[in-house]
């Protein structure tokens, strides 16, 4: 059976788009008029090149070098000269998923026609994709300025039979992996070393793949609420759509129906006049909602960045090649500096959220939610873990965007950081999943321990089957590293 598709634009592609490729492994094409336009760029490129005009890049050195003269008859070593020069790339590799987001992005980005590449170079990139070929690419090393010229360097190296890749599991050198891929290396011309390595597709692709958790994230963490209000037979008053149309930001409002959603035949949470609960209960609309009204933006900022001319110089016509700065990252650094602070606080406010659960002055159950408490310390610790990764996220959170550092003999004098916001965001989603399925693991035994399962609502009642299958009530101490670990996978399954 052949695999779904994704057909490249330019113009149309999504964050879903971006996860079928990454993660279901789409095939992907490109529309016929980008073909056209494709084709069109790269004859201007060789056109500029017949006739030695001074075009940045094509007939230029780089950066500072700018007004360094290269023959048409050197422009091809240029090129090998950038891609080898920018692969200084150091620390851990990018995840698989990071670096089919990257390829992808970069074919879209090149579906524009705006890049002057050949349409056979775009066409080997979709190959690797097709075929399962992954550059192995440093993560660190991108300040985020003429995009992420050095991880797009280490992919673009597999490109002309350089660098590593894996293929069937295998990592190889990347000569090896086209070999039993047959296909075969490119030499870049004119244009297309620098075409590949501008662009900010690394930290866009971590971007658009910690939105698509963030987003999911967000619905188990509403879950874990409505679970802990039934736990402790909150005040159903402070959903009431009155208050939150009152103060109409649309997260808030969307919230606190998705609650009363879910709340729906509880026969454990009523209408209570005077009673207030605390604020990690109360106002979770208003703490949700801000954070998912900030991934609704951030999502429009990124998706516009997947669907743009992001290298330099852009060609639009023979007459029209304009030299700019549309690989600076700043709209990613600050977005996702943005998401990050957004998704931090989902999880402080769930660690207090265990804190009520594990406090038997607050629970009114055993200390630490422990049968037998004292013999058995319980979840004790699981909420040591929780603070130590909600502390971590607040320092993860510390926006990067506000840095800068000239480079390139002070030529690029300011530059975005923003690889490094985008990754300290999908690092603070990784962190939040582990929060969040403590939390699960608290409410789930308070549950027990109060002999409520049979009062939830119907949903809720199915979250906690769900889990209980995977995870046994504790009645006695163990190493609960397994079963936070069991609970994250079940997270991480989707299997809420």
């Amino acid at each position: 059976m052949e695999r779904p598709k994704v057909t490249l634009d330019g113009s149309s592609l999504t964050i879903q788009d971006l996860v079928n490729v990454t993660r279901q492994f789409y095939r992907v094409e490109l529309a016929t008029q980008s073909i056209e336009k494709i084709k069109y760029s790269s004859q201007i490129v060789q056109s500029i090149l017949s006739k030695q005009r001074r075009v940045y890049g094509v007939t230029t050195g780089f950066g500072f070098l700018q007004d360094v003269a290269i023959s048409p008859s050197d422009s091809e070593q240029l090129q090998l000269n950038l891609v080898r020069s920018h692969s200084a790339g150091v620390g851990v590799e990018y995840p698989e998923e990071i670096v089919r987001g990257m390829m992808l992005l970069q074919a879209n980005k090149f579906a524009r026609g705006n890049s002057g590449i050949r349409l056979k170079t775009v066409n080997l990139l979709l190959e690797l994709l097709n075929k399962g070929i992954t550059p192995i690419v440093p993560s660190k090393g991108s300040l985020g300025a003429s995009g992420d010229l050095a991880p797009l360097a280490h992919l673009t190296a597999v490109l002309i039979g350089e660098g590593e890749a894996m293929y069937k599991q295998q990592r190889l050198p990347s000569i090896e992996a086209l070999q039993k891929a047959n296909l075969s290396p490119v030499t870049l011309i004119a244009k297309e070393g620098l075409a590949l390595l501008n662009g900010t597709q690394a930290m866009t692709s971590i971007a658009a793949l910690a939105i698509s958790d963030g987003e999911y994230l967000l619905r188990i963490a509403n879950i874990a609420v409505a679970l802990s209000m039934e736990v402790h037979r909150a005040n159903i008053d402070s959903l009431n759509p009155l208050i939150h149309e009152a103060r109409p930001h649309p997260g808030q409002i969307f919230i606190a129906q998705t609650l009363r959603e879910l709340l729906e035949g509880s026969r454990l949470v009523f209408s209570k006049i005077g009673r207030q609960d605390s604020y990690s209960i109360r106002c979770v609309p208003a703490v949700h909602g801000a954070s998912y009204d900030t991934l609704q933006y951030v999502r429009k900022v990124i998706e516009t960045e997947m669907n743009s001319s992001t290298d330099n110089p852009l060609i639009f016509s023979p007459n029209e090649i304009y030299s700019g700065g549309n690989f600076h990252g700043q709209p990613v650094a600050l977005v996702m500096d943005f998401l990050g602070i957004a998704f931090a606080e989902i999880g402080n406010i769930s660690e207090r959220r265990i804190e009520q659960l594990l406090n038997p002055t607050l629970s009114g159950l055993p200390a630490f939610l422990a049968p037998n408490s004292g013999l058995n310390s319980g979840f004790m610790i699981a909420q040591y873990t929780a603070a130590s990764l909600v502390s971590e996220n607040k320092h993860l959170a510390s926006p990067a965007s506000v840095d800068s550092i000239p480079v390139s003999a002070n030529q690029e004098d300011h530059v975005s950081m923003g690889s490094i916001a985008a990754s300290q965001t999908r690092q603070i989603i990784e962190h939040l999943e582990i929060i969040l399925a403590i939390e699960l693991l608290c409410v789930c035994q308070a549950i027990d321990l109060a002999d409520i399962q049979n009062n939830l609502s119907p949903p809720l009642r199915e979250v906690f089957n769900i889990l209980r299958k995977v995870i046994p009530v504790l009645e006695s101490d163990r190493i609960l590293s397994t079963d936070i670990k069991k609970s994250s996978a079940l997270i991480k399954s989707r299997a809420f």
